[in-house]
């Protein structure tokens, strides 16, 4: 097939590197001269590094990334353990933070070993439908036909008609040297709270290109207090966060500027169906949702394998976009349920909430039980969704790998 991918992140180069190893042709669109990632660091969970590992990228994400074995989170002001979850309950089974940047480089460069085209400065506006289907830009050109459209434009897609999905909370983002001076529990994502108005948090996250060892830093901020908090400066702020982790004050002699912050809006929303005739929905244009449970690039993996299966079980374009479908929409919409249902607990302007977290959910959390339930549930396991693709063996190799000569960037 002729196949077009609007979006260079990360559904749209996976599904693109996938696809093309099938032996179809596969052009990438993006709106930027140069594409870039946009954002800090976020964690690969195992179902994330199964899809890479069929890439050929596993090893190459490890080398670049931290190990992350653990989540931890306290209340500032009581002291309790608000949040303890391991990924290893029952195996080997960890999370990977990485900086969105090192992670682009790796897919990227494999689209493109693995002969997919790329058309910067593409921005797009539509899709025409004809005979076969086409991508409308907004300068007013419009792209060849194909046999097939990718949507992978991410949360602002012009191609999926939604309400406001934002929610009223983001997070802003630095990236921070690891140094001694910055005191973490070895391999966890750690984080501080009062209510759940307030948190701040850092994990590891590797490095980008050979450089030192870096940490994410986020500190969670109302949308509509961004304009007060540049306002206020930057040491009106530190004070805030060194009145909830004192222990962070070598982390934020770093932050100089605002601009070395980054703030990030949140969004829930799941359009009902993925599919509209040759038009397919991945990633973020399909489900988007609060970063709390760290899903969003592994779902977005998952999609791109998905479709890459489905394509390759049949050669009627229908019949594999209805696969698609089948193959993810129960696993979507069980993470989608549970981000919207946690979220409010981290989150919110609630008072009630984050008092049901500390003093009884977070306790109910170390039983056994539900202990492994909750590990599940932040590795994206729950749901058995590598079963369901055949990816339980993530040292598999790629299974549609057709050109032999072909080699893998990771």
């Amino acid at each position: 097939m002729d196949i077009a991918i609007a979006g260079a992140g990360i559904a749209g180069l996976a599904a693109a590197s996938f696809l093309r190893r099938q032996g179809h042709r596969v052009i990438i669109y993006d709106r930027l001269d140069k594409p870039a990632p946009i954002g800090s660091g976020l964690i690969i969970q195992p179902t994330g590094q199964a899809v890479l590992s069929a890439l050929g990228l596993g090893e190459a994400l490890s080398r670049r990334g931290a190990r992350i074995d653990r989540l931890f989170g306290r209340a500032a002001r009581s002291g309790r353990v608000a949040l303890d979850v391991s990924f290893g309950i029952g195996g080997d089974a960890h999370g990977i933070g990485v900086h969105r940047a090192a992670l682009f480089d790796l897919l990227f460069s494999e689209a493109i070993d693995a002969g997919a085209e790329f058309e910067p400065a593409h921005e797009v506006a539509g899709v025409h439908v004809g005979e076969r289907e086409a991508l409308e830009f907004t300068d007013g050109q419009r792209s060849p036909g194909f046999d097939l459209i990718v949507d992978a434009l991410g949360l602002h897609s012009p191609l999926v008609e939604r309400k406001d999905p934002f929610l009223d909370y983001g997070a802003l983002w630095a990236n921070i040297p690891l140094t001694e001076d910055i005191g973490l529990i070895p391999n966890t994502l750690e984080q501080r709270y009062e209510g759940a108005r307030k948190t701040a948090g850092i994990m590891p996250i590797g490095s980008i290109s050979g450089g030192p060892p870096l940490t994410a830093f986020f500190w969670s901020l109302r949308c509509d207090h961004y304009a007060l908090w540049r306002a206020a400066g930057l040491e009106v702020w530190k004070q805030e966060v060194l009145a909830l982790w004192p222990a962070l004050d070598p982390h934020l002699a770093v932050i100089q500027n605002p601009e070395q912050l980054v703030f990030a809006r949140y969004a829930h929303h799941t359009i009902g169906n993925p599919v509209e005739g040759r038009l397919v929905h991945v990633g973020d244009s399909w489900h988007a949702a609060s970063p709390q449970l760290g899903q969003g690039a592994n779902m977005a993996l998952l999609d791109a394998y998905a479709l890459a299966k489905s394509t390759n079980q049949t050669t009627d374009v229908d019949d594999a976009l209805a696969a698609y479908k089948m193959l993810r929409q129960r696993h979507i919409w069980l993470y989608q349920t549970i981000s919207q249902l946690f979220t409010p607990f981290y989150q919110s302007d609630s008072r009630l909430l984050p008092w049901l977290r500390d003093t009884i959910a977070a306790p109910l959390s170390q039983l056994p039980p539900i202990a492994a339930v909750l590990s599940s549930m932040v590795a994206g396991t729950l749901g058995a969704p590598l079963q369901r693709l055949g990816l339980m063996d993530r040292r598999v190799a790629d299974p549609w790998r057709r050109d032999a000569g072909h080699r893998s960037s990771g």
